[in-house]
């Protein structure tokens, strides 16, 4: 984890009074310089000296200093070191806390400056599969056992929100307004229950899909339109950078920005309408920036604190909020309409309140309550924010590991799919799902783009299709997704565990009540334990594949959104594959920035050479993972080259060749 999200997770899931001095402190440190320099101008400096007491003045008073902190934190470590969990009637045992250093803050310093790295370590050596750390008198719990935490599941009824998810985070990070504390708590349990009926589970979560998949189908064959002017580029073309390689046959851009803008404007539409999208040109990348610096918004500093990413993140939430509001004016009260002959000058006045979506039911329920327009939209952007958030960057990851680890080889007549690899695995399982064929040419100088069709969307829903896709985007999710997700046990509750090799030898946990849960970092320290799952640093696409001996499954059993974001992740991923083919752009030197540099200067164009000549071969880079709300975002820039694939199943009649005149 990065600073921000230790330090989040360190004011944050600590005690009341950390919480209240945290912002004060970090104004206090701004000012010391100031502070100091006024102190040494009126020289308090030495009126405070004349205070201290002469023993105190000594040089060998440091030494004692020194001696009697060390003292105290050797004897707080030996003493907390030997605590361990105590048996209790029935075999039951208390869970065991990490021994610390510091009397009061005890592990605040550990999380925030070892963060998941620290806990990491500690899951690795423990013995045991619960452990417990204390953040200044809130304690914390850790499950590092799937079973376990699966059991913990099944006991909802002792479960209850925290503070953390109930206000801290939709306050400081999705502005909810401080006056509507009280109105949105009592309404929160009724949102909830309205997403999860209209977006989460059941017939319209499918009627959601199957309108992304709708979109995507149009779209896809543009994913790039091989086109040098930015006119004539899609938007997500223009954000992606998209630079000509090789005439109109091969195009060079950034892979995440090409698919966050690209997956956006198919993914939000169905959820919000139409319009929405269209008249907010900035949508995706303003949801970007609000999700790369989640935790430093989250952490409640103003927009001018000296933060690098918070005054665009700032901006950009104030965006997305001030659009938001609009949506819901314009479906609270949709605008009248002139009755005119000519459609085309109906068209730019037409609404997203004439469409039912899951907004207009959630409408609905604002109205009836009287909720005010700066509620909604935080309500909203919170809605947006965790699907995209975890739909993106899984797409990104699965996407860059499929293709990182399938070396492109020609087919042969009697294989059309050249190699056990990857990429080659997914569009055989997928070939019947997501439909590319390439239709006939108008013209043989104008080559027709391919068409995409979706015949079966069923089939995204159904566990046991896709096998070999389902388990790249679960091993995505397993070494990329990292969530805060904390839960408040309201009662005493007892967890039961049995040794694989010895299934007579049961051992029962005593979790006591006001112990917080965090679900998140549990499951994130599951997937990345190497005692869970052989080599867990590495992507392996298969290690999902095999149902009757297969790794602790990487999906949290709390997370009620898995649904959804798998089967939108895996309708863009095999649609993708079917059309394109996708390779490591060659790294560019500093001449070659430089070059380029100076021919934008002077206002010329690159010239590109078109076939004949050897292609340029980069390599696959990884980047490390950044901190994103729900999953890893890339800290590095992947540039790719995109080529249409070759070989589609040809539809229709091909146009006559025109004959050519004799003697010619």
């Amino acid at each position: 984890m990065g600073l921000s999200k230790n330090l989040f997770l360190g004011v944050y899931a600590s005690n009341p009074i950390i919480r209240a001095l945290f912002l004060p402190m970090c104004y206090a440190f701004l000012a010391s310089p100031f502070a100091l320099l006024v102190i040494r101008n009126y020289g308090l400096d030495q009126l405070l000296y004349d205070y201290i007491p002469t023993s105190y003045k000594r040089p060998e008073a440091l030494p004692q200093l020194f001696v009697s902190l060390v003292a105290v934190l050797l004897v707080t470590r030996l003493v907390t070191g030997n605590r361990h969990g105590t048996s209790q009637k029935g075999g039951q045992r208390r869970v065991q806390l990490l021994p610390y250093w510091l009397p009061y803050l005890r592990h605040c310093a550990h999380v925030v400056f070892g963060g998941q790295r620290w806990m990491k370590d500690v899951s690795d050596s423990s013995i045991d599969n619960i452990i417990g750390y204390n953040l200044a008198g809130a304690q914390h719990t850790l499950v590092l056992y799937a079973p376990l935490l699966q059991e913990l599941s099944t006991k909802s009824a002792s479960l209850a929100e925290t503070e953390l998810s109930k206000w801290i985070i939709p306050r400081n990070a999705f502005s909810m307004p401080k006056s509507a504390k009280a109105q949105y708590l009592q309404l929160r349990q009724p949102i909830s229950s309205v997403l999860e009926e209209e977006v989460f589970s059941g017939g319209q979560m499918k009627k959601l899909v199957a309108g992304a998949l709708a979109i995507l189908s149009q779209t896809l064959p543009d994913l790039t339109t091989f086109n040098s002017s930015l006119v004539d580029q899609m938007q997500w073309e223009r954000v992606a950078d998209v630079e000509l390689t090789d005439g109109t046959e091969e195009v060079e851009c950034k892979l995440f920005d090409l698919v966050n803008e690209f997956l956006c404007n198919a993914v939000i539409p169905p959820i919000t309408g139409p319009q929405f999208p269209e008249s907010y040109q900035l949508l995706a990348t303003d949801l970007a920036d609000f999700n790369k610096y989640f935790y430093k918004l989250a952490l409640g500093f103003p927009r001018l604190f000296p933060i690098p990413g918070l005054p665009s993140a700032a901006f950009a939430r104030r965006r997305l909020l001030q659009n938001l509001q609009r949506l819901f004016r314009e479906l609270s009260s949709p605008p009248v309409q002139r009755s005119v002959d000519d459609d085309e000058s109906q068209s730019g006045e037409e609404t997203d309140a004439e469409t039912p979506t899951p907004l207009t039911a959630l409408n609905e329920l604002f109205t009836k309550h009287n909720v005010p327009l700066a509620v909604r939209a935080s309500v909203t952007l919170e809605l947006l924010h965790t699907i995209l958030a975890e739909v993106i960057p899984l797409s990104f990851w699965t996407l860059l590991h499929i293709y990182s680890q399938s070396p492109s080889s020609p087919p042969t007549p009697s294989s059309p799919f050249p190699s056990d690899t990857p990429l080659s695995r997914i569009r055989h399982e997928t070939h019947f799902f997501a439909t590319a064929t390439q239709p006939p040419s108008l013209h043989p100088s104008f080559p027709a783009p391919p068409s995409l069709t979706y015949p079966s969307p069923s089939d995204l829903f159904s566990p046991s299709s896709f096998p070999y896709l389902r388990s790249c985007i679960r091993e995505s999710r397993r070494l990329y997704t990292s969530s805060l997700a904390t839960a408040c046990l309201t009662t005493p509750i007892s967890l039961t565990e049995s040794h694989p090799a010895r299934p007579s030898h049961v051992l029962s946990w005593t979790l006591a009540a006001g112990t917080f849960i965090d679900i998140g970092l549990s499951q994130t320290l599951i997937n990345t334990s190497p005692s869970n799952h052989l080599a867990a640093e590495k992507f392996i696409p298969d290690r999902f594949l095999d149902t009757t001996a297969r790794a602790p499954d990487s999906v949290s059993p709390f997370d009620t959104a898995e649904g959804l974001t798998t089967a939108l992740v895996a309708g863009f991923v095999a649609g993708v594959v079917q059309l394109w083919d996708l390779r490591a752009a060659p790294r560019k030197g500093v001449w070659e920035h430089l070059r380029e540099a100076q021919e934008a200067a002077a206002g010329g164009r690159k010239v590109v050479k078109k076939g004949g000549g050897e292609r340029e071969v980069g390599v696959w880079v990884v980047p490390e993972k950044g901190d994103g709300a729900e999953g890893g975002v890339p800290r590095g820039e992947v540039r790719v080259r995109i080529r249409r694939r070759e070989g589609l199943e040809e539809t229709g009649v091909r146009e006559r060749e025109i004959p050519k005149a004799k003697g010619k």
